[in-house]
C-alpha cells in the first residue's frame, strides 16, 4: 500500500474518531425550542439545557421578529443514584407574540459555558385559541415604588415582597432599574457587571439561605405601569431568601452609575441613582415541643410502596415525596433504627427545584429500602413521621404514613445474610472501601486523547517519509 493511501486512511479514521469524541464532550449542553404552535398571549420558549455542571454562563438569547421578550426562568434538578449525582439546569427565555400568524426562528448559535451550541431554528404558529390550564398561573410578584420614585423619569428600586416573615419562610428580593417611556435622556448601563458585583456584596444577607434566579449577563426586561405612567424595568438581580434565625435583615441603600446623553447634546455624562434602604424582620416560630425539628413551608406529602405484600428477607422500596413551596434543602426524613421486625437502609434522595415568578418550589423524594424480618401486618406510621410549620395557616402540621406493609414467610434473624439480590444495599458491609475509585469515563477519555496524539504523530511521520521518498 502506498504511503499516500495509508495517510488518507489514517486521516479519515482520525476525523471520524474526533467527530465522535467532540460529540461526546459537547452533548451535555443543548438548545430546546418550545412548541411549534402556541395561543396568542401565551409565551413561546427557547431553553438551554445544561447537564452535569453547576456552571451557568450563556449569551443573550436570539431575538424573534414580532415577539417581545418577557424574562427568563431557571430550574435546577439533581438526580442521585447510589453515590452518583447528576445536575440538570434549564434556562428558559420567554417570548410573547404580538399577534397571530407564523413566526420564523432563524438558525442561531449561543456560547454556553465556553461551548458554541447551534440551533437550526424553526417556524412558530400563533393561533387565536385559548390554552386550557388546570389552574390559573400566579401573578408576577409586584414591587410597588414609593410615590416619590413614581414621579421620577428613572429610578433604582431595591424591594421585597414581605417586610415580615417567619424563620425559614422565603421572601423575594429584587433589584431593578426603572425608566419611563417618556424619559428624555438616552441611558446606557456603564460597567454593569463590575457595579453589580459590588452591589451584591452589600445586599446579600449572611443569615439567610439564598435561592438565586440566575440573572446574569443582560438584565431581564419587563414592561410595567406605575400610577398610569409606563415604565420599562431592567431587572438586575432577583433571589428568594430564607432567614435562618430571628436577626433583623437590613438591606442598605445601593447606587448605580448610568451613562446618559441629552437629546440636544452628544456629550456623554453620568448620573448616579440610589435605592432606599429596606429591612425584613424574621419572626420566631410558635412554641411547640417539636419546633426544633420542623421546617417552614407549604408542603404536601405522598408515600408509596413498590409492593404491599413482601416475603421476609426480601427488599421492598418505600418512597416519600415532599412537594410544595419553600426551602427544600433542610428537609430530612430520618432513617428509622433497625429492630426485630425490619432492617432499614438510608434513602436515595432526589431533589428538583423550580424558581419561577418570584417563588421557589419543587419536590424532594426519599426512597428507602426496607427488609422485613418477621411475618405480620405493620403500619408504617410507627416508623415514618414528619413535622413542618405552615406559615399560611400559622400552624404545625404532623404527617405520618397511612400505609400498612404486610410481610409473610419465616422469621429471618439476619436479613443481610439471606443474600437479598433485590436490595441495592445487599452485602454493603463486605465492600472494600479502601480501594481507590476508578473513573471509567475519565479513563476512556484520557486513552482516547492519547490514541489521537499517537495517530497525529504517526500521520506526520508517514507524511514526511513519503515526501523524502
Amino acid at each position: 500500500m502506498k504511503p499516500r493511501q495509508i495517510y488518507l486512511i489514517i486521516l479519515l479514521f482520525y476525523c471520524s474518531f474526533s467527530r465522535i469524541f467532540v460529540f461526546a464532550q459537547q452533548n451535555n449542553i443543548r438548545i430546546e425550542l418550545g412548541a411549534s404552535s402556541v395561543p396568542l398571549g401565551k409565551p413561546y420558549t427557547i431553553s438551554v439545557v445544561i447537564t452535569g455542571s453547576e456552571q451557568r454562563e450563556y449569551d443573550r438569547f436570539p431575538d424573534i421578529i414580532g415577539m417581545s421578550r418577557r424574562g427568563t426562568t431557571t430550574t435546577t434538578s439533581t438526580t442521585t443514584v447510589g453515590n452518583r449525582s447528576e445536575i440538570v439546569q434549564r434556562i428558559t427565555q420567554n417570548y410573547i407574540p404580538n399577534q397571530t400568524g407564523n413566526y420564523v426562528v432563524t438558525p442561531f448559535t449561543m456560547n454556553v459555558n465556553g461551548q458554541t451550541v447551534q440551533s437550526m431554528g424553526g417556524i412558530v404558529i400563533v393561533t387565536d385559541g385559548v390554552a386550557k390550564e388546570a389552574e390559573p398561573e400566579e401573578e408576577e410578584v409586584a414591587f410597588e415604588p414609593t410615590p416619590a420614585d413614581a414621579k421620577a423619569a428613572a429610578f433604582l428600586l431595591l424591594s421585597t415582597n414581605r417586610s415580615q416573615v417567619y424563620t425559614g419562610e422565603g421572601f423575594n428580593l429584587s433589584l431593578g432599574f426603572f425608566v419611563a417611556d417618556d424619559n428624555p435622556l438616552e441611558m446606557d448601563f456603564y460597567a454593569l457587571n463590575l457595579q453589580l458585583g459590588a452591589i451584591l456584596k452589600q445586599i446579600r444577607p449572611a443569615n439567610c439561605w439564598e435561592e438565586n434566579f440566575g440573572i446574569r449577563g443582560e438584565p431581564q426586561i419587563f414592561e410595567t405601569s406605575v400610577n398610569g405612567r409606563k415604565y420599562t424595568e431592567y431587572r438586575l438581580f432577583q433571589a428568594v431568601y430564607f432567614p435562618l434565625n430571628t436577626e433583623r435583615i437590613q438591606f442598605p441603600s445601593v447606587s448605580l452609575k448610568m451613562s446618559v446623553k441629552n437629546e440636544k447634546s452628544v456629550k456623554q455624562d453620568f448620573l448616579t441613582f440610589s435605592s432606599k434602604p429596606i429591612s425584613v424582620q424574621p419572626m420566631a416560630l410558635p412554641k411547640d415541643p417539636q419546633q426544633n425539628q420542623a421546617v417552614t413551608g407549604e408542603y404536601t406529602v405522598k408515600d408509596q410502596l413498590s409492593a404491599r405484600v413482601i416475603q421476609t428477607g426480601k427488599s421492598v422500596q418505600y418512597k416519600i415525596t415532599i412537594s410544595g413551596t419553600g426551602n427544600l434543602t433542610p428537609i430530612l426524613v430520618p432513617t428509622p433504627e433497625n429492630d426485630a421486625f425490619f432492617d432499614f437502609y438510608p434513602p436515595v434522595i432526589q431533589q428538583s427545584v423550580v424558581r419561577r415568578r418570584g417563588r421557589v418550589s419543587g419536590e424532594k423524594t426519599f426512597t428507602f429500602q426496607i427488609i422485613p424480618k418477621q411475618a405480620g401486618n405493620f403500619p408504617l406510621s410507627t416508623y415514618f413521621r414528619w413535622i413542618f410549620f405552615n406559615p399560611r395557616s400559622r400552624s404545625y402540621q404532623n404527617w405520618k404514613s397511612g400505609l400498612v406493609l404486610k410481610s409473610q414467610g419465616e422469621k429471618v434473624t439476619n436479613a443481610d445474610a439471606d443474600g437479598n439480590a433485590g436490595s441495592i444495599f445487599a452485602n454493603l458491609e463486605s465492600v472494600d472501601s479502601s480501594k481507590p475509585f476508578v473513573n471509567v469515563q475519565g479513563t476512556i477519555l484520557s486513552l482516547a486523547n492519547g490514541l489521537l496524539a499517537i495517530m497525529v504523530l504517526g500521520m506526520a511521520y508517514i507524511f514526511v517519509r513519503s515526501k523524502r521518498g
